[in-house]
């Protein structure tokens, strides 16, 4: 059992960095992608689905109950919901450290509300996340006062 929940972690680590990659490219949030060309980085986020499915179903018999050595549905949606937050941290990780370097045109813009994941057109994870939360340092006393005051 213990193989086969690494496994399945594995493969849905895999498969979301794959996810979230073409989800990344197609929206065009380059401050997320590893690669810098979007349909190249859509194609391989497409190839990393597929692969971690291929290799996951590949492996090992696959088709057993939870009684006979699989995840029981709790064991299955914990390894997920891991997984999927590993994938997301990993990709938030490595595309900050290889897109250190992104800054908006005019410098790094004012980030706020309004920006929000659009920020992650033109900088990288680290850079929109540090202007975000330098806005919210600066202007939560004006944003509170605006929904408890109306």
């Amino acid at each position: 059992m213990f193989t086969f929940a690494i496994d399945y972690y594995l493969m849905v680590l895999v498969a979301s960095i794959g996810a979230i990659q073409f989800a990344a490219s197609a929206s065009n949030l380059r401050g997320l992608l590893f690669i810098k060309r979007p349909v190249i980085a859509r194609g391989l986020g497409l190839v990393v689905v597929a692969f971690a499915f291929v290799w996951f179903f590949s492996v090992a018999e696959r088709n057993v109950g939870d009684h006979t050595g699989a995840l029981d549905s709790n064991s299955q949606a914990i390894f997920f919901l891991l997984g999927v937050i590993s994938g997301g941290a990993l990709t938030f990780v490595v595309s900050s450290v290889i897109n250190q370097g992104m800054r908006a045109a005019q410098g790094v813009p004012e980030a706020g509300a309004e920006q929000g994941m659009d920020a992650l057109r033109q900088l990288s994870f680290y850079n929109a996340l540090a202007a975000n939360l330098h806005y919210w340092w600066n202007n939560w006393r004006t944003q509170i006062r605006r929904y408890l005051f109306g």
